[in-house]
């Protein structure tokens, strides 16, 4: 229920991971038991990255873009800190035979990312606010589709994309 009274006060919320890495933030998404907090994990273990929560990315947007903050719930990972840093990217996670990462624009961000929106469908207004927000992070919040397996060169592959996106 958190996630739909965030939304009543224009907080959008993610089911994923919510991570700092040099003072941005970084959303990782994925469906349950994909990998989600194990990729977090590699990047807080191998580039001290840190977890702000490891369930749920509440962000808001204010005049200077998004920022996303952190909740006390965090889901099986145990992981949250009372924190908030600038958006920077959403990650949207897919187990793969191989390591590779891209940013995606368009209709294939919107359908990457949107299964990961806590949304109350039974709700048409709100399913409308959630949707005008998610449209909004959008269109400032670069998505990266990430296909990989749980290792370190996982979190090389990303950290290059990133870096050659600028972010």
């Amino acid at each position: 229920m958190v996630p739909y009274l965030l939304l009543s006060h224009d907080i959008l919320t993610f089911h994923g991971v919510l991570m700092e890495y040099q003072g941005k933030g970084i959303i990782i998404s994925a469906a349950s038991g994909v990998g989600k907090t194990t990729h977090a994990r590699l990047w807080r273990d191998l580039k001290h990255a840190l977890i702000i929560n490891g369930d749920r990315a509440t962000c808001r947007k204010l005049v200077d873009g998004w920022k996303g903050y952190g909740l006390p719930w965090s889901g099986t990972s145990g992981e949250q800190i009372n924190r908030n840093v600038p958006i920077q990217a959403l990650v949207v996670l897919e187990r793969g035979e191989r390591n590779t990462a891209e940013v995606v624009n368009g209709l294939d961000a919107f359908g990457k990312a949107l299964p990961h929106v806590q949304c109350p469908t039974w709700d048409i207004d709100m399913t409308t606010q959630a949707m005008d927000l998610f449209e909004g992070f959008l269109g400032k919040i670069p998505v990266i589709h990430l296909q990989c397996r749980p290792d370190a060169e996982a979190v090389d592959v990303l950290h290059r994309v990133l870096k050659e996106n600028g972010l």
